[in-house]
């Protein structure tokens, strides 16, 4: 009896200190939210899926969370919940960055990290925001797109500053940070190296919408006729709609249609002729950062130039902003299908 007892005080000693164990690996394993701009859409499962890989690759408690409608106030009321609950890191694809300012303030203070991503202008109240992608390149390289489609049709000869190949450029609106930030870029670019590359009106806000893409370059090609020879689309959707109103028109070979595009939804597109050269970042790169920079982070590591994201290679730092260049590039049906998303 008295080895019975023995064994059962045995017994529960062990079981108390297992049970002690598992309450202080949970307690290591960092909580690591991340809030996007809104829920259940394709592109935000995508990163989703790059949340859930880096929870699993760094052995934290990484979730992504989101609003039912791509509205502000949601999304900082869910933030504000995250940050009462205490949690160890929060990552948001901001809705509206400067709405967000006062909570990310308060997290801070309470030693919560605080990242962005698609953000890079709105720095102030974050630890970091995180792109992966070189914002400056992503504006210049559907110029230079155009101009290596011109050299291949042997067009370009023809076109001179006082003959130039007219363009225009598709924004979500002329309030997005990103899309504006880019068409910049690009005008800048054309005008330094491609003069003879003229804008014949100002962006238009209709590339997160086909039918409104659609009906904007219907009507411009009534309007500039042969003088249209290219458009650029910074909002995904944005390409779509110029190559339908391409297609309507017979005039994939005449009109080139290049920018920022989902691949299976361009794919189509690139094999008719339609969009001639299509660019983007996966979602999922961009989940996966996020976590594994928090995680950093929260492990006490120093953010530094160089340093790497696994299977993304070394970071660059300007100001509050890494980035890693993980532009994709769609040439082809082909490449775009390859990317799987």
């Amino acid at each position: 009896m008295g080895m019975k007892k023995a064994l059962i005080s045995f017994l529960l000693v062990l079981a108390i200190v297992f049970s002690f164990a598992l309450g202080v690996g949970a307690e290591e394993q960092h909580e690591i939210a991340v809030v996007v701009k809104v829920a259940g859409i394709p592109w935000f499962s995508r990163l989703e899926e790059g949340v859930k890989q880096a929870a699993k690759d760094f052995g934290v408690n990484a979730y992504m969370v989101g609003p039912t409608t791509a509205d502000p106030a949601p999304q900082v009321q869910m933030v504000e919940d995250l940050v009462t609950r205490g949690v160890d890191a929060i990552c948001v694809v901001p809705s509206d960055a400067k709405s967000l300012a006062p909570v990310f303030n308060r997290a801070r203070e309470q030693g919560i990290v605080i990242l962005t991503h698609e953000s890079p202008f709105e720095t102030e109240a974050v630890d970091w925001d995180v792109e992966t992608i070189d914002s400056v390149q992503y504006g210049k390289a559907p110029v230079d797109a155009i101009v290596e489609k011109l050299k291949e049709t042997g067009e370009l000869e023809k076109y001179t500053p006082e003959n130039p190949a007219g363009f225009v450029m598709l924004v979500g609106s002329l309030t997005v940070p990103l899309h504006n930030f880019w068409a910049d870029t690009a005008l800048e670019h054309a005008a330094e190296n491609y003069p003879f590359l003229k804008e014949l009106t100002s962006r238009l806000p209709t590339a997160e919408s086909v039918e409104d893409s659609r009906a904007a370059v219907l009507d411009l090609i009534t309007t500039y006729g042969d003088q249209l020879k290219a458009v650029i689309g910074w909002g995904s959707l944005g390409p779509v709609g110029a190559a339908q109103a391409v297609t309507e028109k017979g005039m994939e070979d005449q009109i080139i249609v290049v920018g920022s595009a989902i691949p299976s939804t361009v794919a189509p597109y690139l094999r008719t002729g339609a969009v001639d050269w299509a660019q983007l970042w996966d979602p999922r790169d961009a989940g996966y950062a996020m976590v594994y920079i928090a995680k950093q982070m929260l492990d006490g590591e120093e953010i530094v130039e160089g340093m790497e994201i696994p299977g993304m290679g070394p970071i660059s730092i300007d100001g509050k902003v890494i980035s890693v260049n993980q532009i994709k590039v769609m040439r082809t049906a082909e490449e775009a299908e390859a990317l799987g998303f």
